[in-house]
């Protein structure tokens, strides 16, 4: 956001927070790679990086509560280790690249997958020269060429990319063109509705008020919304905390009727490509454009905010009333999750009324539920069958500019059958946060083949959320946690080359007996919501001396 020239803020801090994580977190998994392949590992710089990640994670700052002088200059470190981990990203990637065999008709691609998992997903990559519109491995959503530069910019639909690995397409000129096997939204108006449709959801978007009016998953015959549910009602609560006023949300903020947008400016669909709904409101001196997409992936609707903030002491949230609920909402916490109870029937419910949470928060009646996934907020709250993410608020006290001026803001909205256990919205939250990545490169010759997969983690309920050079030996540290709450057998698939393995600690200090390695899997047992450290080592990693 602040490269778009917009003021930094205390909502796009939080931001900045998430997206921090996720760079340095990427750029050790890439430089592990390349280590094994001979690179040095940038130790000293990821360090630094941390450090600054860390540091503007104090409370104030990561509150929201501190005044704006802060926030510009938490940025200035952020804005270093955007910079640093490209550079240390890109160039680990360029030592990957050298070993692919890249060569086939038309301009070589290599798809990225930072996470521990097979997925497909969208992503976005800038090709040099023609009018690239088709595509081998890979459906090519979107096109545009700068007709005074010959530099195209795609977005890509990629099926199957390896977990932490990559996938190699190729991209050609032709008319755009559909790869079996892929969802296609249509996008139709009619009567008071527009709707988007694929194979699994129709969306219907009422086009007075802007409301979601229907979520309806066809391979269940369930609609997801309560029956004459606002669905996506932007809520608007006095927010005038006695003390603090940047730090608390006062009990009793939520129980006030909220103040809603009755009619939107316009609802309109946008025929591209890809159709989308597009809503704009206003309400008192603050405008919104929400846009609405189905994933390429074809189950779950994308949101995109776009908010010209300009309120003071009003919070700010976007709320789903829902067909299916249950006693407790369910919360992504770090490395977890945890349940809070959706009813009030005493003071200790009644004190649980904003949840903070990570990537998703979740309700349903373990037959059908609703999960709502966003890459920059940290705040809902469930009560009844209504669950809510909290978008911004607007204190006066410390800092009277508070978040005031432009956000962007995305969140998706995952229905599914059975739990969110069953549905795996975990991975969800992960795929939504952690974006394929994708760069062009020149048709060579290499060992590897056009799709590999470094490491991965089996099974599903077991996340493998790091992976890095050991400190103090010449090893690769893989993190992984168990999610779903039961005993199970980790089986840790590691590159090749692997000599030994050891269980760690959080610090990297061995413990217990060493593991097997046989054929480049190395099995442990793991218990429910374990945090797991193992070493693998690899004596003949690193530069060669």
């Amino acid at each position: 956001e602040y490269h778009r020239g917009v003021m930094t803020t205390q909502a796009n801090h939080k931001r900045n927070m998430r997206e921090s994580e996720e760079q340095v977190i990427n750029a050790e998994k890439w430089s592990s790679l390349a280590w094994l392949d001979g690179k040095n590992y940038p130790a000293a710089q990821i360090t630094e990086d941390w450090k600054k990640v860390l540091f503007n994670q104090f409370h104030d700052l990561a509150a929201g509560s501190g005044i704006g002088v802060i926030y510009r200059d938490a940025q200035k470190d952020y804005d270093v280790v955007r910079w640093s981990t490209n550079e240390i990203s890109a160039g680990a990637l360029s030592k990957v690249d050298e070993k692919i065999n890249t060569a086939g008709n038309g301009i070589p691609v290599v798809v990225y997958n930072p996470l521990g998992w097979e997925r497909s997903g969208e992503v976005v990559v800038h090709v040099q020269g023609g009018k690239p519109g088709v595509a081998s491995g890979a459906q090519v959503v979107e096109s545009k060429t700068d007709e005074k530069t010959g530099v195209s910019d795609l977005k890509l639909h990629v099926l199957k990319v390896p977990a932490l690995g990559y996938k190699v397409v190729w991209v050609g000129a032709g008319a755009l063109a559909k790869q079996s096997g892929e969802s296609s939204a249509d996008g139709k108006e009619a009567g008071n509705s527009i709707t988007l449709e694929n194979g699994t959801f129709r969306l219907a978007v009422d086009k007075q008020s802007g409301c979601i009016t229907s979520l309806f998953d066809k391979k269940t015959n369930f609609e997801t919304l309560a029956s004459g549910a606002c669905g996506n009602q932007l809520q608007f609560f006095k927010d005038t905390p006695k003390e603090y006023d940047a730090w608390n949300i006062d009990p009793g903020t939520l129980d006030v009727a909220p103040s809603v947008i009755d009619h939107a400016d316009s609802v309109e669909l946008v025929k591209a490509d890809e159709p989308s709904i597009c809503v704009t409101r206003h309400w008192q001196g603050s405008k919104f454009v929400q846009t609405f997409s189905l994933s390429a992936n074809g189950d779950q609707v994308n949101v995109d905010n776009e908010i010209d903030w300009h309120e003071r002491h009003i919070l700010l949230k976007a709320a789903f009333p829902l067909a299916a609920t249950g006693p407790f909402a369910t919360y992504e916490i770090p490395y977890g999750s945890i349940d809070r109870p959706t009813t009030r029937n005493n003071s200790w419910e009644k004190a649980q009324f904003e949840v903070p949470a990570m990537r998703w928060a979740d309700l349903g009646d373990g037959k059908h539920g609703l999960s709502v996934i966003n890459d920059t907020k940290f705040g809902y709250d469930a009560v009844g069958n209504l669950l809510r993410l909290t978008l911004l608020r607007s204190p006066t006290w410390p800092d009277a500019e508070a978040d005031q001026g432009h956000h962007h803001i995305r969140y998706a909205l995952y229905p599914h059958t059975g739990t969110w256990k069953d549905a795996l919205t975990v991975r969800h939250g992960y795929e939504f946060n952690y974006p394929l990545t994708a760069v062009a490169t020149t048709a060579h010759p290499g060992s590897l083949p056009a799709s590999h997969s470094y490491a991965s983690v089996a099974p599903e309920n077991v996340a493998l959320t790091a992976v890095k050079k050991a400190e103090d030996a010449k090893g690769l540290i893989f993190r992984a946690y168990e999610w779903a709450g039961k005993d199970s057998t980790a089986e840790f698939h590691v590159p090749a080359g692997a000599r030994g393995a050891t269980v760690t600690n959080m610090m990297e200090t061995p413990e217990g007996s060493p593991l097997t390695v046989i054929g480049d899997v190395v099995k442990v047992p793991i218990h429910p919501y374990e945090i797991l450290t193992i070493r693998v080592d690899y004596p003949n990693g690193g530069p060669k001396e």
